[in-house]
């Protein structure tokens, strides 16, 4: 029997598949987009509060360092509050930081901001990544994450096209204000579909009516182990 390629898109996908693809997609697209949005404007930034190029090295990497705390972070909360819950906070606090950075007026409200913007970004990795997981089947579960990662690369040129339309008419800190837009991306995620509570599927396995089925779908181990 000959394989699928792995470029062909599955046929028997379901509506909630599709959904959390897209909801994990333009999650970690407009998330690169706001983080891009900073590199783009930094020279202009560094003239706006007299920096020095190291402390502004030093903000981005405040930013990325601030990831790591926030995927860790966010993937307990989406053990306690459910997937969906999880990937919609971590995208109002990472689109509500960017466009907090358009309001910033000294560098320790710059590095204020962009900190938060990390731990929003880390936030919707993890949380998107985990939707993803527990919501396609394993045999297409792979293909599905690598498109999710593959739209960063398109948030990245999204956030170039903002720049050149926004910056010369009005300004740096209007290029922020644009990373707000991302927040909107939560009310179509909140009407896609339910948030899954793991903490609460895990009880429901060790009762005696369910035992078994429900962990099967949800438990770390059979989301990271490969199919049988």
């Amino acid at each position: 029997m000959r394989s699928a390629s792995p470029f062909q898109w599955p046929r028997d996908t379901s509506p909630a598949e599709r959904k959390s693809l897209v909801a994990g997609s333009l999650g970690w697209m407009l998330d690169a987009m706001d983080v891009m949005l900073y590199s783009f404007v930094l020279a202009y930034l560094i003239r706006e509060f007299n920096m020095s190029t190291s402390t502004a090295g030093l903000l981005n990497s405040l930013t990325l360092g601030a990831s790591a705390i926030g995927g860790f972070c966010f993937g307990i909360l989406a053990d306690r509050i459910g997937r969906t819950r999880a990937l919609m906070a971590s995208i109002l606090v990472y689109s509500i930081s960017s466009a907090a950075c358009g309001f910033s007026h000294s560098i320790p409200q710059l590095a204020t901001f962009r900190l938060l913007l990390g731990l929003g970004m880390g936030g919707e990795w993890s949380s998107g990544a985990a939707l993803i997981a527990e919501t396609w089947r394993a045999e297409h579960r792979g293909r599905a994450l690598g498109l999710m990662q593959s739209a960063y690369a398109i948030g990245e040129a999204v956030a170039a096209i903002v720049v050149l339309i926004v910056f010369p008419r009005l300004g740096w800190r209007a290029v922020f204000f644009v990373g707000v837009l991302p927040a909107l991306l939560v009310f179509w995620i909140y009407r896609g579909f339910p948030s899954r509570n793991y903490g609460r599927t895990v009880r429901a396995a060790k009762s005696p009516a369910g035992f078994g089925s429900s962990f099967k779908k949800t438990s770390f181990a059979t989301v990271s182990s490969p199919p049988p």
